[in-house]
Formats: C-alpha cells, structure tokens, sequence
C-alpha cells in the first residue's frame, strides 16, 4: 500500500527555510510525501522540492540562487530588520522611530516597497518554468483573491504565477494581477493550508508551522502599530483554528531568525533538521498510519481551485 501522506508548508518567509530541513530529514529516513500544500514561502519551497522531486537538487538550487542574486541584500530589507530591533537608547530609539516612518511611507506612495521589476527578476530566476500539472509531487498554492475575499487554491497553469501570487505579502511585494482578479499572498487567509491538502488527496497531514506566533509589534505608541497587532492577533487565532485538522503540527524553533533576513538559509534549514529529528517517532506512526487510513478516507473538497 502507498503512503497517502501529505505535507503543509505554512508562509512564515525567511523562516520558512526551516521547511527544507524537515523534508531533508524525512528523505534520509525513506519518507516523502504524496501530496503538498503551501503557502507563501511554504508555497515556494513546496513548488521547488515538487518540481525536482527530491531535497538535494532542491537546496542547491535555492542556495545557488541565493548566492548568486543581491535579492536578499536589498536595502529594504534591512531597513525592516533594523526597524524591529529593540531600541538600546535614546539615539537608537529616534532612528527606529525614521526607519518605521519610511516602511509606512513607502506603503502610503507606492504598490509596494519591493518594485515590480525586482520582485518578477527573483521568481523568473528561481522559479522553474513549468505547469503545476506537470510536477512529480501533486500540489496546491494558497492564493488570496482580494476582489471577492476568497481563498483559492491553485493546482494548474504556470508554476511561477502560482508562486508569484501566493507570496506577494501586500504593500511589500506587487500583487499578482490577472484580468479584473487581484491576488495575494494566501496567508491573508490561510497561514497552513491543512484542510487543502486533504482535498489533493491526502489521508494524514504533517503541517509544518514557521510563523512566529503573534509577531509583528508590543509597541502601542502611534495607531499603525495597534492596527498591525490587531491583524496579528486575528491571524493568530485564524492560524490555531486551521491547524486543527492535522495530524501532528511540527513547530521549528526559528523564532530568532527575522522573517526579512533571507540570508540565513542555513540556519533555517538546522532548524528544520533538529525540529524533524525531535518528532521522527511520531511522524513515523503517521506515515505508517497513511497508508491504510487512504483506503477509508474520502478525498472532500474544502475550497475552490483554479489555474493561473
């Protein structure tokens, strides 16, 4: 009997290189998943590992790409990181104060603050130009329609649009337009697509969560922070009630990683390793579980899919 067991790559962006240790492990130890979920960042390294199909080319394509791009050198994504600092005097304070003032004055001007130009060079490089169909592992990206306020799941059509559009983090990154439909990252309404990875034919499902749990900010000074922590906090609560359908949640422990600090890939990738390893006997029993509970469980359908 074949494993029916399926893997949820929740967003969570630079920490989401903890995904590539989870799969590196559950490889060396003769498990891979049948079927993948993803959202934003999960999307993308989900996307990746289904195309090649196994871990090693996976990361060395990623560590290729990012060694040899200054995506991840962008002065925007220093200015995030250092805004978020915790502020050591009164100096540092100020200058937290101007670095905050320019993310939000970026946001107020412009689409985004990472310019189309740079962020369609990124996927056009990264991203392999092929059809979801096409893929060696079956797989969903989570996208956000913001027209009609709908979760979508995007299963056919170009690889590299679904990805685009799954990750595109409004105000940060442009998002994904097509005809009169606007899309956007698929954390904005599903942080850990576990209910769709059921749907692509999974009988248990290991969702693989990366997104600090209420991030964002505890300084309540000015209004924009409030509305930033009120986001976080109904994300959060949004968060624990699609986790719920899994089987097992795996939780890497890359809280100290900063979600713009995309050159600590290395990082991520022991945090996953570690995380896996700590939790092998129970995903073991899941694995093994899959491939009898395939046979009683019927494949439901939970959201909408489509091709872009």
């Amino acid at each position: 009997m074949k494993s029916k067991l399926g893997l949820s790559l929740g967003g969570g962006a630079a920490r989401g290189y903890a995904h590539l240790g989870i799969l590196k492990t559950l490889e060396e130890k003769g498990i891979k998943p049948a079927f993948i979920s993803g959202t934003s960042m999960g999307a993308v390294l989900g996307g990746i590992y289904a195309y090649y199909g196994n871990i090693e080319d996976t990361i060395n394509h990623i560590v290729e790409f990012l060694k040899t791009t200054d995506t991840i050198n962008q002065k925007i994504y220093k200015i995030v990181i250092e805004s978020e600092k915790e502020p050591v005097n009164f100096v540092e304070n100020i200058m937290q104060f101007i670095r905050k003032g320019i993310i939000y004055g970026k946001a107020l001007t412009s689409k985004s603050m990472v310019p189309d130009e740079i962020f369609n060079k990124v996927f056009d490089t990264l991203v392999p130009d092929v059809n979801i169909e096409d893929l060696k592992i079956p797989f969903g990206a989570i996208v956000t329609e913001i027209t009609e306020g709908e979760e979508l799941m995007v299963t056919k059509g170009s690889l590299k649009n679904a990805l685009k559009a799954s990750s595109a983090i409004p105000g940060f990154y442009p998002p994904f337009i097509e005809g009169d439909k606007i899309y956007i990252d698929g954390g904005w309404t599903n942080k850990n697509p576990v209910r769709p990875c059921y749907q692509l034919g999974a009988s248990e499902v290991i969702a693989v969560c990366v997104a600090r749990e209420l991030e964002d900010t505890k300084d309540f000074q000015i209004g924009m922070d409030l509305i930033i922590r009120s986001n976080a906090v109904s994300t959060h609560r949004l968060g624990q009630l699609q986790k719920e359908g899994a089987s097992l949640v795996l939780y890497p422990k890359v809280e100290h990683i900063h979600w713009a600090d995309f050159g600590r890939y290395e990082e991520g990738i022991a945090c996953g390793i570690e995380c896996a390893k700590e939790c092998f006997e129970d995903i073991k029993r899941i694995y093994g579980r899959s491939k009898w509970t395939g046979l009683i469980k019927s494949k439901k359908r939970y959201i909408r899919e489509i091709s872009l």
